[in-house]
């Protein structure tokens, strides 16, 4: 079963339960891949790289309004994050990653934003960049 089509399944089971918060979360999400599917990106890998923005946009937003002291709206959006990484593969730690940019250092003589491109390519999303970018930093 693609992607795609889990959201889709769990959008019906959620109206079915009448579980309102879900069902606004999987609508939100169908509708994205609806824009998806008109520019013919509705493979797994975009509805993945899709779903990777939103929780992009979820987890600063809570951010956002933890510091504005608005709880009700961080509650919310911590919800929504939640439902969109139940979507997500799960992310390497911090070692694995630094695993990883220690292979591709000794690999090669890249540096800077060019080794941080080398293991994004290489984890292939398993990662969140600015992880890697700190990590890199670190090194």
């Amino acid at each position: 079963m693609s992607l795609k089509d889990k959201i889709k399944t769990d959008l019906l089971d959620a109206k079915k339960k009448a579980d309102r918060p879900l069902v606004a979360v999987l609508k939100l999400m169908w509708s994205e891949i609806g824009y998806l599917t008109v520019d013919n990106k509705d493979g797994d890998k975009d509805v993945l790289a899709m779903l990777k923005k939103e929780a992009r946009k979820r987890k600063d937003a809570v951010e956002i309004y933890k510091k504005a002291g608005d709880e009700n709206r961080a509650e919310s959006e911590s919800y929504e994050l939640k439902v969109i990484k139940g979507y997500l593969p799960e992310e390497m730690g911090e070692e694995e990653v630094k695993q990883m940019i220690v292979e591709v250092k000794k690999e090669g003589e890249l540096a800077g934003g060019r080794l941080i491109g080398e293991v994004m390519k290489r984890l292939q999303g398993k990662a969140d960049g600015t992880l890697v970018a700190k990590l890199v930093g670190e090194l």
